[in-house]
């Protein structure tokens, strides 16, 4: 799977999807992803629900953030796969970061007004925005959510911190090991007894984020596994975990790093 990291146009206006569904209404994405952060009452349910716009269908490697797209509004991933890329002095342009289905897009340069960091979908995906403008109405008129957003914002900064700190102390198959790990924790937030990992992501990808050649990612992989710590099902992109702890342990995973996970959602007592 090659993605050009130079190329794209913002697909903003293109291939929305009709809000007539029944299993849409009354749903809030939004609600959905912040009240794993802090309690949230069904009136901010509502504000939440009123804040969220059209949702738009993207094609893989279609642009959904950057200059002169979605400035002014933060995504939510309902589902799909996609990656954050800045540009090196060389004009070229560095994965920094992956987004998931159920994060946010947009937290790190809210009130930078946007357009250093350009988001592509390395899978078909649906993103729901939201309109800055109308997130901080809502949020002056509840410090829960205003926490909410806050306990987001630190969350996406400590998965960026842990994940620097794999690639400055780690050796390379260290990172893949820890990288599966990040994943692993981030997919099955709510049954960290799964042992499936799906990974729709090549090796050139993998590389890119990791600051590893995609040779050098093939050849961590295969080590993992004739260590009898995992399995790839290439077929469905599935990494089947087979040694949990020992990975844990080569990887150097810090179980703390579970602390920073949002819990289950939660509804507090309504007002």
């Amino acid at each position: 799977m090659d993605i050009n990291l130079q190329k794209g146009h913002c697909l903003q206006d293109k291939n929305r999807v009709s809000l007539n569904g029944q299993s849409w209404f009354g749903y809030s994405i939004y609600f959905d992803i912040l009240s794993r952060h802090a309690p949230l009452t069904r009136s901010e349910r509502e504000a939440l629900r009123g804040v969220q716009q059209t949702p738009t269908r993207v094609k893989r490697g279609g642009v959904i953030k950057g200059e002169n797209c979605h400035q002014g509004s933060l995504l939510a991933i309902q589902d799909g796969w996609a990656y954050s890329s800045r540009l090196t002095r060389e004009g070229d342009r560095k994965i920094i970061d992956l987004y998931l289905p159920g994060d946010i897009i947009g937290m790190r340069d809210y009130y930078q007004g946007g357009g250093v960091e350009q988001i592509v979908m390395l899978t078909e995906g649906l993103i729901i925005p939201a309109a800055k403008t109308k997130i901080d109405e809502a949020m002056e008129g509840s410090s829960n959510l205003a926490r909410a957003f806050l306990s987001l914002a630190m969350y996406q900064s400590h998965l960026m911190a842990d994940r620097l700190n794999n690639l400055i102390n780690h050796d390379a198959t260290t990172r893949i090991a820890y990288f599966i790990l990040e994943l692993h924790t981030r997919l099955n937030r709510t049954d960290q007894d799964a042992r499936e990992v799906f990974l729709p992501l090549s090796q050139q990808v993998i590389g890119d984020l990791l600051g590893m050649t995609n040779v050098h990612v093939c050849r961590c992989l295969n080590q993992l596994e004739l260590m009898g710590l995992l399995s790839r099902h290439r077929e469905s992109r599935i990494l089947e975990i087979l040694d949990y702890e020992k990975l844990v342990d080569i990887a150097r995973f810090n179980t703390a790093y579970t602390h920073h996970l949002p819990r289950l959602s939660q509804v507090a007592a309504p007002h």
